[in-house]
């Protein structure tokens, strides 16, 4: 980027209004904003120039290392993938979801997660990456081992963010039975009988991890000053 940077005819997106004007970047920080167009600059033609989005919830990143069931792709690749993806979509600072705890339906081994962050402060660190990458904890609060998988992440300063979920039905994002009904038994082509033995499956790993859990993992978070997101 060369010292000096010119931005005109834009329609610049402020905190609380919107100018139509110039801005001038210099040494890669904005330094001035004005009304009105320059005669030197990029012209951006009335388009609207925003400040970087910030996402706080994608699931992109393991779709990328993971495109289908079994399959797993190179971490670092996954990752420049993810990063390539956000940045031309306008976002600047992202909050990477990696999911802890672990059941016969779903979700990844110990370790695979942690290894998954170990790549990500790698990439960071070669300069592979456009975007401001954290961590953000998705944490299955009615698996057996969602604590043991949290261990990996006790000291990570990666981890800005956790979110407590719990996929059992009438809990949280699954309040009602119709939409556990899709996304469950639909989706997946499950039988009256196999999706019966999941549901009473799932309400029993709820009732018994869900709250224990939920408040071990409240009180570490609470410890290191983590933000916890709601999923009603």
């Amino acid at each position: 980027m060369p010292k000096e940077q010119v931005l005109t005819n834009a329609r610049i997106v402020l905190e609380d209004r919107i100018v139509d004007g110039s801005v001038l970047i210099r040494d890669g920080k904005i330094a001035d904003i004005s009304e009105g167009a320059s005669a030197a600059g990029e012209d951006f033609d009335g388009d609207y120039l925003l400040p970087g989005l910030v996402e706080l919830h994608t699931d992109h990143l393991e779709a990328h290392y993971s495109p289908r069931p079994g399959v797993r792709w190179l971490k670092i690749a996954a990752i420049q993938a993810h990063d390539a993806q956000v940045v031309t979509s306008g976002i600047t600072t992202v909050f990477d979801c990696l999911r802890l705890g672990s059941d016969e339906d779903s979700g990844f081994p110990k370790g695979e997660m942690r290894s998954m962050a170990d790549a990500l402060a790698q990439a960071k660190q070669e300069g592979r990456l456009r975007a401001d990458h954290l961590i953000h904890l998705r944490c299955e609060v009615s698996t057996a081992d969602v604590l043991e998988h949290y261990e990996d992440f006790r000291s990570d300063p990666q981890v800005r963010l956790v979110s407590l979920m719990d996929h059992a039905p009438g809990q949280r994002q699954f309040q009602t039975m119709d939409q556990y009904t899709l996304y469950y038994k639909t989706k997946r082509g499950l039988t009256d009988d196999a999706f019966a033995s999941f549901i009473e499956r799932q309400q029993a790993l709820s009732a018994r991890y869900a709250t224990p859990h939920r408040t071990a993992l409240a009180k570490a978070c609470a410890e290191r000053g983590i933000t916890i997101a709601s999923h009603d």
